[in-house]
């Protein structure tokens, strides 16, 4: 009996980052290619990927209503592929409730025996018919179920943003595609937008990449968090720019287009190299340095008109992109990360010219990397003033941070500085 292969495919890529941390989706596009799926099996399996590492928390919660077996007690993969029916049932209405449940059942019977399929049948025959399940559940257990965040980060969110349950709802979305002009006239199947000159929406039918613009080297996928981020070091032409943790290279491209005169570092020399790739399919020119932004550089002081520093963070700002981030993160993670962003920081005022600019980003959302950073910065660096970003959200403001309920973007967070001396 043949198994469904995005069905099959999408159930080894889940139990990979279960089983083995594997990121979600270097993980997916690994198995795509080696199953050599394209077209609607690429995006079925794409779509039943994302939607349960999204969904997870709630979708456990139905499996526990309505399973006899408490779920640590389930194998890996029967528990995933419960995730991938209920998910299914509940989300994907056009694919007929029992074409799910058998195609579920076959997968029980391949990667467990035959108990497992009468199980997994039961399960999610009683899952289709419908219900609440939220029922009895209050406060913030209530939202992590609800909009499946663990519960730690309700708690952090509800303690640090406002009207937090607005962000949660919109954290759990499939996320638009943004792009960055490359060229003087907006493409074909793109939109233009009001974010900035060089911000497109892509509308148009499959993925971006395979577009004839994108090939052509006229845009690339960027968001327009990272592209306002760009836009507020404030390059006018001419001046000299260092993007400290630079790889994949987007903002270094992007400040190279923009007229600066860019050198990209990053830690590792591989990295560096798609920096490269990046430069020459859009057509720009930059240099790349292979380094350390923790380790203090004395041949970059004083040497530079503008210095980014988008930092390593606990990525909070992208769950809607990379919903595995939700599962494998800790709140003692920020606590660990801004240790290693002061110290970035801190060689970056070190790089700035009297009169330069300096820009921090990070794409989270959390006080403790953000405005944390930008207040023990100021405090520690008096030869620095915080300056107004000039970008759209924050024309005058010194400190932006972005959210997907509130913004058109990613969760992102922007300041800038100015050196006086």
């Amino acid at each position: 009996m043949a198994l469904s292969m995005p069905r099959e495919a999408a159930l080894k890529v889940l139990v990979k980052v279960e089983n083995e941390g594997a990121y979600l989706n270097l993980a997916l596009e690994e198995e795509l290619n080696a199953a050599g799926m394209g077209g609607r099996d690429s995006a079925l399996c794409s779509r039943l990927c994302l939607g349960v590492m999204r969904n997870r928390a709630f979708l456990d919660h139905i499996i526990s209503k309505l399973s006899t077996v408490k779920l640590k007690k389930l194998s890996v993969y029967i528990l995933n592929i419960l995730r991938i029916g209920i998910y299914s049932l509940r989300f994907m209405d056009k694919i007929p409730a029992g074409a799910t449940v058998n195609e579920c059942v076959k997968l029980a019977r391949r990667y467990g025996h035959s108990s497992s399929a009468a199980y997994v049948n039961a399960v999610l025959r009683k899952a289709a018919e419908g219900g609440d399940y939220l029922d009895g559940l209050k406060g913030d257990e209530l939202l992590a179920v609800k909009y499946s965040m663990p519960l730690w980060l309700v708690k952090k969110w509800q303690r640090e943003q406002p009207d937090a349950e607005k962000l949660f709802a919109a954290m759990n979305t499939e996320p638009p595609t943004y792009c960055r002009l490359n060229a003087a006239e907006v493409p074909e199947g793109f939109e233009a937008t009001d974010i900035s000159p060089y911000t497109l929406i892509w509308r148009g039918a499959g993925s971006v990449s395979a577009s004839e613009a994108y090939k052509n080297g006229l845009v690339t996928i960027q968001d327009c968090a990272s592209q306002l981020c760009v836009l507020a070091l404030g390059i006018n032409g001419g001046e000299s720019v260092l993007d400290l943790c630079a790889a994949p290279g987007g903002k270094s491209v992007f400040a190279a287009y923009l007229g600066g005169k860019v050198t990209a570092l990053d830690l590792h020399e591989h990295r560096t190299e798609l920096i490269n790739a990046n430069a020459k399919r859009l057509g720009v020119n930059l240099k790349t340095s292979v380094g350390d932004a923790l380790v203090h550089n004395p041949e970059f002081d004083c040497r530079f008109d503008r210095v980014l520093a988008d930092v390593p963070c606990s990525g909070l700002g992208i769950i809607r992109r990379k919903p595995d981030i939700k599962w494998t993160k800790t709140e003692e993670d920020g606590s660990e990360l801004a240790k290693i962003q002061q110290g970035i920081l801190e060689n970056a005022a070190r790089y700035v010219r009297p009169g330069g600019r300096l820009v921090y980003s990070t794409c989270t959302i959390s006080k403790a990397e953000n405005e944390g950073i930008v207040k023990w910065f100021l405090k520690k660096q008096p030869d620095f003033t915080a300056v107004a970003l000039g970008i759209k959200y924050a024309p005058e403001d010194t400190q932006l941070q972005l959210r997907p309920d509130i913004h058109p973007s990613d969760g992102f967070f922007i300041a800038a500085f100015e050196r006086s001396t």
